[in-house]
């Protein structure tokens, strides 16, 4: 048995899912969802296949969870951010907390990125894609809901130029851009928020 058969083994029976979600969120980074199989996830968390099936039915299904829960996590970040800041400042925060978490976790915002491949995402069947949906729909909701309350005027348009902003800075740094042209990613996206 290798290292990672030991690993998979050693783990306690209710911590074994999320050693194959984990094992599964490094094969998508190294292959993407095309590349990837359930026999190299298999390898990473070193089980064997049929020790996925029973928690998942596929790579689709695995890769729907690895961003239901990147998707939980930004939530539950963005919305502690609003919840310390001052009323003032609660949008400012919540759009900081998006940055902030996708900076400090880039793999995440690969992994939900590469869904969109041409002008439509593909690879997750309608209710995984459904489901994810409404996940972000949250997540956008509650920094529209921060904006509003801080008292920004059209707070859903407000959300979504602070997304694309962040993004747009984010993809800039994670292909050196931002270092071509001079700029330094936190700095770039504290100027858009002083003037949001």
């Amino acid at each position: 048995m290798d290292s990672a058969g030991r690993r998979y083994a050693d783990t306690p029976p209710e911590d074994k899912r999320q050693s194959i979600v984990e094992a599964a969120a490094r094969v998508f980074e190294a292959r993407g969802l095309a590349g990837a199989s359930m026999r190299l996830i298999a390898r990473e968390a070193g089980c064997t296949t049929g020790a996925i099936y029973p928690h998942f039915g596929g790579k689709e299904s695995l890769y729907a969870e690895v961003l239901a829960q990147s998707l939980h996590a930004l939530y539950a970040s963005i919305r502690q951010a609003i919840h310390e800041a001052s009323t003032e400042d609660k949008g400012r925060a919540g759009l900081r907390a998006f940055y902030d978490y996708y900076r400090d976790h880039p793999l995440e915002l690969s992994l939900g990125l590469y869904l969109f491949q041409g002008a439509r995402p593909v690879g997750l069947t309608r209710d995984l894609n459904h489901s994810l949906n409404r996940s972000l729909q949250s997540v956008y909701r509650i920094m529209t809901d921060a904006l509003r309350t801080s008292g920004h005027e059209q707070p859903e348009m407000r959300c979504m130029g602070g997304v694309a902003q962040a993004v747009g800075v984010l993809i800039l740094n994670q292909t050196g851009r931002m270092k071509v042209l001079g700029r330094e990613p936190d700095e770039q996206m504290a100027f858009y928020l002083r003037d949001l």
